[in-house]
């Protein structure tokens, strides 16, 4: 799961092996479950103040996100009389560098770019329960994010993956919020007949990007991987979604070897009608060289309902952690600003189009309530948004290629659902056993 706003730059599970790897070259053994490497030396004794604190992110390196994230860093840097000190890199080498860090005792600060997760078994990490206590974010969210009952990453956006739509063509078929997936299916089909050229819906069906199927799963009842760790993948539910979603692609309402960055280039391209992403869907139509009137008319759809149990969609979101001990009450100072100040929220929104995850912030930010688009993705797909068991552990990239991987080898007709779910059944656990 990624955690950054630049969803077109995904971590790869290249680059959390990387970090891990990094961990256990020198000694940390404890992702791999043999040992817990001792805690940094930032996390000892009690949380305290200090006059700089390190900023560890890739968004100051990036030209889309630079001139926002420098107006949150420069509005703190005035109103608390502190200074930040940014160590920049590009986000798929966070992990890397963020467990390089924490084992050498330097990460002293507050994080943005890079797998949180990686971090947790270095017990070098903050609770900010206490920060998420004050502010009005999604409960679902932060409580399914705790360890062990404590919050060591708070959102500063929080949303989904979801499905958005060409509000044109699907008023015409019927395309809406509260459809079955039956009706939903229908719909498609009605796409199809009135412009077999159109593709009517992108969805994902090839890696690094299908673990998009644990939605689907979610939304027939299966936990996929409950609370407490016990895999339900390969039962009835997740049978029933999977078989669902491969029926889509046997009658071509969705496309083969399709990845995310595919889908918007096609759905930007007129190409598509359907697909799933961020809420920064609407800025790739123009970035992806999509006319003025498709960025008007995209639309956010709520998932269409398996039998009238409830719909899902993953959780999608950008977020800050830090350090425990020395500088922690001006590390959390700085998050609370970040998350909850209303100019730095203002200039996140404004100029990366990212709605702040406190809802009471969000209502004050202006032009946000106007937003059309905005609104509808809170309410159609954030409200409706959840994180997965596995987000909270080290091994979450793991869990999500091989959920990728397998659901892959079903669509390309390499295995059987069942036997195919079974099998990807027997490999997540394996990787759940590794990293307890």
């Amino acid at each position: 799961m990624s955690f950054t706003p630049d969803t077109h730059r995904p971590l790869s599970r290249r680059g959390l092996l990387a970090g891990l790897g990094a961990l256990g070259v020198l000694g940390a053994a404890g992702l791999t479950g043999c040992s817990t490497p001792a805690p940094a030396k930032s996390a000892a004794g009690g949380a305290t103040e200090i006059g700089t604190i390190n900023f560890y992110n890739n968004v100051l390196g990036e030209e889309s996100q630079k001139a926002a994230w420098q107006a949150a860093v420069d509005g703190w840097q005035r109103k608390s009389g502190r200074s930040v000190k940014p160590v920049i890199y590009p986000y798929d080498q966070a992990s890397t560098q963020l467990a390089l860090a924490a084992r050498s005792g330097d990460f002293a600060g507050v994080g943005q770019a890079g797998p949180w997760q990686v971090l947790v078994p270095t017990g070098i990490l903050a609770d900010v329960s206490d920060l998420a206590a004050g502010m009005s974010l999604p409960s679902r969210i932060t409580d399914s994010l705790r360890i062990d009952g404590k919050l060591h990453y708070l959102p500063v956006n929080a949303s989904g993956i979801g499905l958005v739509a060409d509000g044109r063509i699907a008023d015409e078929v019927g395309l809406r919020a509260g459809l079955g997936v039956e009706e939903f299916a229908a719909a498609l089909e009605r796409i199809k007949k009135q412009d077999a050229k159109l593709i009517p819906y992108a969805a994902v069906t090839k890696n690094p990007d299908l673990k998009d199927a644990v939605h689907w799963m979610w939304g027939w009842g299966s936990p996929v991987v409950t609370d407490d760790r016990k895999v339900t993948i390969g039962d009835a539910e997740s049978v029933a979604a999977v078989t669902w979603y491969k029926q889509l692609q046997d009658a071509g309402l969705t496309k083969s070897g399709v990845a995310r960055g595919d889908a918007r280039i096609l759905f930007a391209r007129g190409q598509a009608v359907l697909y799933d992403d961020a809420p920064l869907a609407r800025k790739f139509v123009t970035t992806n060289g999509g006319s003025a009137e498709l960025a008007s008319a995209v639309r956010p759809l709520q998932r269409p309902q398996a039998g009238g149990a409830p719909s899902f969609n993953r959780f999608w979101g950008s977020g800050l952690f830090c350090s425990s001990g020395k500088g922690e009450k001006t590390s959390k100072d700085f998050i609370a600003y970040v998350a909850g100040d209303l100019a730095a929220a203002t200039a996140l929104y404004q100029q990366s189009a990212l709605a702040p995850a406190d809802a009471t912030v969000a209502a004050q930010v202006p032009g946000l309530a106007q937003d059309t688009f905005q609104t509808l993705f809170r309410t159609e797909i954030a409200d409706h948004s959840r994180a997965a068991a596995w987000d909270r552990l080290a091994a979450y990239a793991q869990i999500d290629t091989a959920i990728g991987d397998g659901v892959a080898a079903i669509l390309a007709g390499q295995s059987q659902v069942q036997s195919g779910l079974n099998d990807l059944r027997k490999k997540v656990e394996d990787i759940l056993a590794q990293n307890p």
